[in-house]
This record gives structure tokens, sequence and C-alpha cells, in this order.
């Protein structure tokens, strides 16, 4: 299964509705094809993170004067 690079145009809210109708179009045909292609879409819990927080570092103090 070959893998093709996708190039996304970036939309901000200044964006002209006619960038925007491309930039869902592009989406709507990628999200399609990944499903044809036997991909699967998971739903993930809204608490779950990727970068789950870290321990605060005590370093307050600890350089030379």
């Amino acid at each position: 299964m070959s893998k093709q690079a996708t190039v996304i145009v970036e939309c901000s809210s200044e964006s002209t509705d006619e960038l925007r109708d491309s930039v869902r179009r592009q989406l709507t045909n990628d999200v399609e094809s990944f499903l044809k292609g036997g991909g699967r879409v998971q739903a993930i819990a809204d608490n779950v993170r990727a970068d789950p927080p870290k321990k605060p570092s005590m370093t307050y103090g600890s350089a030379p004067i």
C-alpha cells in the first residue's frame, strides 16, 4: 500500500469562502478515500491527552551565585 503526500492549504478566519469550500471538499475526499481503503475512525475520549502533564521540577535556587 503506497502512501501519497497531500498538500493541505491553511485557512484562517480571513480566508475567502471559496478557499474554505475547497479545503472542506479536499478533507471530505481524503476521509472518504481513507475509509474506502479500509481505514477506521476511532473515537477518543475528551480527557485523553497525547502529552500527559509532567511533574514540576524543583530547580529554583539551584544555580550558583
